[in-house]
């Protein structure tokens, strides 16, 4: 069964040359000229993947993402941001809104294959699968640019180990070439006259000529034999690089886990020292903020209703000259849910026992994703602080998922109530704000 693929794009020229480039994958593409198009397409449709436009009249890309996202029917369909914006703002802004990443227009072929492989929409080449050596690890939200740098590295490894791979097969086709094109010229029988009967048959069993050709023979098999060594030593010298390598990002990755560490620890450490009425200031700004931290349990945790807050925050800070960082953090609260159908998952009643509840809490990579969930007025809002403050604050925005709760759960759900489950999960639902000013 073919796979389909739907482009929403207010040109026709980029629409027809995605949609040529997909076709080339045997994927049926349906078009769509602007947002609000796709959303009634997708009333009746669930293609596999979605090419998502930014700059559209009326409803815009990421106001289409949201909505999207945002419907149980749709929200596990795959967005691209089909767009000429660029930037690593913009990538962050995208992903964060629910979309998977951000193809330029002025894309490849290539680089087309790689995002279908990548979604799984298509299967990747054999070859391609049988040299792969490493599987993609989950980027976790505080520190995704280690595991980038790995990934890197081991492809890079493993593109030398193929290119030097390459070399020696191509050296020893072409030795066994010029052998066998030397052999054949010395074993070439010449043309010889007609025999006449008078001149007499030689009594030597073994002619010189087929002697030439065994001694030639025994020459070649030992050649054979030698080129087979000296490729197994190369073989083995490359295999023996590579371990090197391997050994040497290990040690790589274990030196900047450490910096990191110590970089932690060196601004806890000034976070301490400072007693002046500024570290006072913020720690009294940051306990405010942080007092209204919950949120509800089908509630954005970066949406309108905590926007205000935040302006308030930024606009503090900026009377009393801060420059750093505003870490905010989100957590994702365990609760206890029934089937809803359609609708997807809800809240138990309080008063049914905890041990009926149909799902307690998210798997780890969808608790990621809901902490990152915020409104589009929100991701507005992070997107134009640096500019509003002078470049003096940075906004980091990090999901912890549901690994760092804030009360314990019980260790079983035997004789509690869905209510009382419910209300530690409250508690662990919240977002958390930190300061963390230059030094």
């Amino acid at each position: 069964m073919s796979k389909t693929a739907l482009i929403v794009d207010d040109s026709k020229s980029a629409r027809v040359v995605l949609k040529r480039m997909l076709e080339t994958h045997e994927l049926d593409v349906d078009t769509a000229e602007s947002a609000e198009d796709a959303l009634v397409y997708l009333n009746d449709n669930r293609p596999d993947v979605i090419f998502m436009d930014h700059l559209m009249p009326g409803m815009d890309g990421f106001e289409a993402v949201s909505a999207i996202k945002n419907n149980p029917d749709t929200a596990t369909i795959p967005i691209m941001m089909y767009t000429s914006q660029q930037g690593e703002v913009y990538v962050g802004q995208a992903r964060a809104l629910g979309a998977v990443g951000v193809l330029p227009k002025q894309v490849e072929p290539v680089e087309v294959s790689k995002v279908l492989e990548s979604l799984r929409v298509i299967r990747a080449e054999t070859s391609r699968a049988e040299d792969e050596t490493t599987d993609e690890s989950e980027i976790t939200g505080d520190y995704p640019n280690l595991e980038t740098l790995d990934q890197d590295l081991k492809i890079l490894i493993q593109d030398l180990f193929d290119q030097q791979r390459a070399v020696l097969r191509r050296d020893l086709l072409d030795s066994y070439e010029a052998i066998a094109t030397r052999v054949a010229d010395e074993i070439r029988i010449p043309e010889v006259e007609e025999v006449t009967s008078e001149e007499p048959i030689p009594d030597d069993p073994v002619p010189a000529r087929l002697q030439y050709a065994i001694a030639a023979l025994v020459v070649i098999a030992m050649v054979f034999a030698w080129l087979y060594a000296q490729r197994e030593q190369s073989w083995q010298e490359l295999q023996q690089q590579t371990i090197i390598l391997q050994r040497a990002l290990e040690e790589q990755q274990q030196i900047e886990a450490a910096g990191t560490i110590d970089l932690q620890q060196q601004l806890s450490t000034y976070q301490q020292s400072m007693g002046s009425a500024f570290l006072i200031t913020l720690q009294a700004l940051e306990w405010g903020v942080n007092q209204s931290s919950e949120y509800e349990f089908d509630e954005l945790p970066l949406g309108n209703s905590r926007l205000n807050l935040y302006e308030e925050l930024s606009d503090q800070l900026i009377g009393i000259a801060f420059s750093g960082v505003v870490r905010i953090e989100t957590h994702v609260g365990n609760f206890c849910m029934v089937d809803s159908g359609p609708d997807g998952y809800q809240l138990a009643d309080p008063l049914m026992p905890a041990q009926q509840c149909n799902r307690i809490g998210f798997a780890l990579g969808e608790a990621y994703e809901l902490g990152l969930r915020q409104s589009v007025a929100f991701a507005n809002f992070v997107n134009a602080a640096n500019d509003q403050s002078g470049g003096r604050i940075q906004y980091d925005i990090v999901s912890l998922g549901s690994s760092d709760p804030l009360i314990d759960y019980p260790a079983t759900t035997a004789g509690l109530a869905a209510g009382e489950w419910n209300e530690i999960a409250a508690s662990n639902n919240r977002v958390e704000v930190s300061l963390f000013p230059d030094q």
